[in-house]
This record gives structure tokens, sequence and C-alpha cells, in this order.
């Protein structure tokens, strides 16, 4: 019998790492080891792992996913290396059914099938629906195995050069698995290997999580290198979010189309807070209050847009760094009539602004989007002339990119789909009352 040694990433898992944990000790398949890599965690993850015959290694702070992984293989011995997310829990004979599979030598990685456990949101369900971590196809030779659930030959990852650090958080598996394909190794999936995810998201969370999962391949692809290849990228949105629209309708998932419409605005914006801070590396400064930049970058462009509004150039108040809220703000006042204009529903209005600052600027504020509302309303002609006029921190080409293609997209699926509208606002309706309930926003980037 070959050994086999496991190791669990970690980072801020206490919710489900016992449960994750109960069942590694239970598989029919003898584990050599369990070896629980901690990634910087602030709760009580580490406490609780201890509680089990596990090795532990801590990072002192979060390094991402990858890292994490490197970290466990270096440190196991034994020639099979199986993982698991912290958040999985593995039927007792998943170990076993892997490990059968290894039937030749030039077989270096298997993958088991991982189910959603929850299906009681729209969240949950859009997830079961639209990131499946399985394939439908239980004879396929896959193009990657999913990280949540794989065991590898040790050999074989120490030769491949183990995982990319670049990838931090998402596409490392993808990686991998396409170095290991290029150099003629051969990858296996099975089905019987069965683990249980305990996933629960937010309408923040199921958003960025999607869009994290495929950075990797656009930066692959170099989509953020220049401006023309990130308007292709918006273009993309635009048709990811049409081909779920499409699926769902087909499948009469009604309830999933305002999430499908929804993704199509927040993809383009992360991608574009991504293109604009990629340069110096910084992301947002958490530490100062998000609230209040979202509100001086609106008001900001407001009083200016008045102020100058017989000169060629509008001034501003606002730092470069804060550059982002003034276009996500400048975005919302130039659609915003249009969007009026094709859904009637007010309330729908106020739900789809409110969630864009939630599932973007990760601010939960209904009178910020209210006042947004009010300001596209007062100007009946629009606020396209922001288009016209220079201005330190707006990017006209993407404001125009992104509006014109989401206009003329919006266009096409009412008339492919004179329902569309409809369907969407009484899908907003229904999300709205999810997200109500379950609490909109985590600070979980994993």
């Amino acid at each position: 019998m070959q050994e086999v040694s496991l190791y669990i990433p970690c980072f801020n898992a206490a919710e489900t790492i016992h449960l994750c944990l109960e069942a590694v000790f239970k598989q029919k398949y003898p584990l050599k080891g369990v070896l629980v890599v901690d990634d910087g965690s602030t709760d009580e993850t580490v406490d609780i792992a201890a509680k089990y015959p596990v090795k532990i290694i801590r990072h002192k702070k979060n390094h991402g996913l990858a890292i994490a992984r490197n970290t466990a293989i270096k440190n196991i011995k034994t020639g099979f290396i199986a993982s698991l997310d912290a958040d999985c829990l593995p039927d007792s004979d998943w170990l076993k059914n892997l490990m059968k599979r290894f039937s030749s030598a030039k077989i270096v990685g298997i993958g088991g099938k991982l189910l959603e456990t929850y299906a009681s949101s729209v969240f949950d369900l859009w997830r079961s629906v639209h990131m499946k971590q399985y394939w439908e196809d239980k004879n396929i030779m896959p193009p990657f195995l999913f990280g949540s659930n794989t065991i590898f030959r040790k050999k074989a990852l120490m030769n491949i050069g183990l995982y990319n650090e670049n990838y931090k958080n998402n596409y490392e598996d993808v990686d991998i698995c396409a170095r290991f394909k290029k150099a003629g190794y051969t990858l296996i999936y099975e089905p019987k290997a069965i683990v249980h995810h305990l996933k629960n998201d937010n309408i923040c969370s199921i958003l960025d999580t999607y869009w994290r999962w495929n950075l990797g391949y656009y930066q692959k692809k170099r989509y953020y290198s220049n401006q023309k290849r990130f308007t292709f990228k918006i273009k993309d949105n635009l048709g990811l979010a049409n081909h779920f629209i499409e699926e769902d309708i087909t499948h009469k998932r009604y309830h999933l189309l305002y999430l499908d419409f929804l993704l199509a605005l927040h993809h383009s914006l992360r991608d574009f807070e991504y293109f604009i801070r990629q340069g110096n590396q910084k992301k947002l400064d958490t530490k100062r209050s998000l609230n209040l930049s979202c509100w001086l970058a609106l008001l900001d462009l407001a009083f200016f847009y008045h102020f100058d509004s017989s000169k060629d150039n509008l001034s501003t108040l606002v730092p470069q760094k804060d550059s982002f809220f003034q276009n996500f703000s400048a975005l919302n006042l130039i659609l915003g009539k249009f969007i009026q204009g094709k859904f009637r529903n007010k309330n729908f209005q106020k739900i789809l602004f409110k969630n864009l600052y939630l599932s973007v600027c990760k601010i939960d504020d209904t009178y910020l989007s209210d006042k947004l509302l009010n300001l596209i309303k007062l100007h009946q002609g629009g606020w396209n002339s922001l288009l016209k006029k220079e201005h330190p921190h707006i990017n006209p080409l993407f404001l125009v990119d992104l509006s014109s293609n989401f206009e003329k997209w919006l266009e096409d699926l009412i008339y492919r789909f004179p329902e569309i509208i409809r369907m969407i606002e009484f899908s907003a309706e229904q999300t709205n009352s999810f997200s109500l309930l379950k609490g909109g926003y985590s600070n979980e980037n994993r």
C-alpha cells in the first residue's frame, strides 16, 4: 500500500476546519500524516486544528494559496500528497477511490468530485450552477484538476516546479495542470471520490470569487496590458453574462437572472480597478473609510460638473489615489439615464445601484445610492457630457467602452427576450430578499 500524506491550506477557517478534520480522520485509506498550513489566520483556526493529531506550520502573514501549497509539499516526505480545502468534507472512501486510480507511472494527479452542500439561497444556487467544481462527463480526460480535492505524486510536483506563486489564490491549480499536460503526464478525474463543499455565499462573495477564479487566465492572456486589450475584457464580461442569461432562461432558472445581469457591471468595474492599480500594485486602502471616498467622489463630480459647466476641463479636489471611485461614480451617472429608461421599476433601480456600491466598493449605504438616483433624475438630459470634458482622473475610453457596449448588449437582450426586463426586475427583488437575510458583505477573500 502506497504511503500518502494530506495537507489542508487554511486562512481564517475556524468555522469549518474541525468538520474537515473529523472527516479526514475517518478515511478508509490510511494516512501517514496530516499537515495544516495556516496562512496567517487571525481567527481561531490554529487553536481548533491543534486539538487534532496534525502537524501545523504557520505563516506569520497571509501569502496566498499557492505559497501555502508549496510550503506543504516541501515539508511532506511521502510519495503521494493529497490536499483538501478547509471547507470540504470528504466521504470516508474519498482517498481510497483516488488512490486506486494510480494504475500507471504516467498518471501524476487525480481529482475528485465536489458537491455543494448548501442550496438555500439564490447565491448558493448560482454557485452550484455556474461554479461547478467537477466535470459532467465521468470519463473525461480533464483539462485540469480543481484544487479543492486532489492527490499528486510528490516527485512529479517537484519536477514540474511546484505551484506558480504569482497566482496567489486562484488559477494556480489550472496552471500546474497545464504544465503537467505539456510535459506529457496524465491527469485523471474520479467522480466516485466525493467531497462536500461547505461554502455559504452572499452577493459580494459570489461575484468576487468568480471574478478571482478567472483573473489568472486574463493576466496570462495580457488583457490588462493596455487600453486596447482591456476593451476586449469588457466585451468578454458582457459575453459571459449573456451566456449565463441564455443558459438560465433555457433551463427556467429565472431567479438567477439578476446575478447574471449584475455580473457584467461588477466584473467590468473590478477589472478596471485592477487595470489602473496594477502598475504600482496598490490596492484599496481598507484602513480608511471607503464610504467616505465614494461620497467625496460623487459630490466632487456633481459640484464641478456645475461649477465648470462652461469650461472644457473639469476640476477636482479628489486625490489621484481615489481615481477609481470617480470613474465608478461617473459610470453610474452616465448609465443611470439609460437604466431608468429601460427599468421603470424604481425599486429595481435602488437595488441595482445599492448592490453595485456593495459588491464593488464594499459599502452598504442606502442613502448614497438614493442620492445617486436623485442626481440622475435631476439631469433629464443625462450626464454624457462628462465624456466630452477633460478630467484629471477620469478614463473616458473605459467609460465609453463599457457604457456603449452595455447599452447595445441590453438592447439586444430585449430584442431576443422581450420579457427580459420584467424577469430581471423580479429576480432582483428575490435576490435582495436573500441579501437582507444573509447580510451583504464579507471581508473574507478566500
